[in-house]
């Protein structure tokens, strides 16, 4: 699976200015891509109503599947950037293997991307390289990440280098160049996590 690249470029914004990345529609529709990486069984996206989300509607994956390797993807094709600061609101509603919600950055394909995740369950947030379907870490950071709240993940990306925050907090910084080109943002989460998300968001980053 492969993700176009030229539907729309993050072109320069004002200041402050934020684009929403769209998951979900006014009408309750999926408005990302699903795709995967690695192995079990085919995603399960479904738009839940959920009162305390933007909009009303919440993007969860539902299929249960417990197999460590496999991660489920939403990309928003319409976004495309090279620098971005991204936001995303999530809460972490089940999972007895993983609860690992992932903000995706400069994704090529399914197997050819950036990803930020945060795991209630074991109270990390890490950076990784997705190469050939397969992760490599490039830096972490323990923090509680507690369920059944909302939180925002917050991922800086300009150039080589990145600042992930959690809660507005700084975790850490990092620096990756195997990546450089402009791609596609999206959702992604591991195994049997259930996560609400409620909304990402993109800018230029300042």
């Amino acid at each position: 699976m492969r993700f176009p690249l030229l539907l729309a470029l993050l072109l320069p914004l004002p200041a402050a200015a934020q684009l929403v990345a769209p998951l979900t529609l006014p009408d309750g529709r999926i408005a990302c891509t699903q795709g995967k990486t690695g192995v079990g069984r085919v995603t399960a996206w479904e738009a839940v109503p959920e009162p305390t989300a933007p909009g009303g509607w919440a993007l969860t994956e539902t299929a249960g599947d417990a197999t460590d390797l496999r991660f489920a993807l939403c990309i928003s094709e319409q976004t495309v950037a090279r620098d971005v600061d991204a936001t995303l609101r999530f809460k972490a509603v089940g999972g007895t293997h993983s609860r690992a919600a992932g903000l995706v950055l400069r994704a090529q394909s399914a197997n050819d991307y950036y990803v930020v995740r945060a795991d209630a369950l074991e109270g990390s947030v890490r950076l990784y390289r997705m190469a050939r379907g397969r992760r490599a870490q490039i830096a972490a950071g323990n923090v509680e990440v507690t369920s059944d709240e909302w939180h925002t993940l917050r991922v800086i990306l300009k150039g080589n280098d990145f600042a992930v925050l959690l809660d507005d907090a700084l975790l850490f910084k990092a620096t990756d160049a195997s990546l450089p080109q402009p791609g596609t943002v999206g959702v992604w989460s591991q195994a049997d996590s259930r996560i609400l998300f409620g909304s990402l968001l993109v800018a230029p980053p300042s």
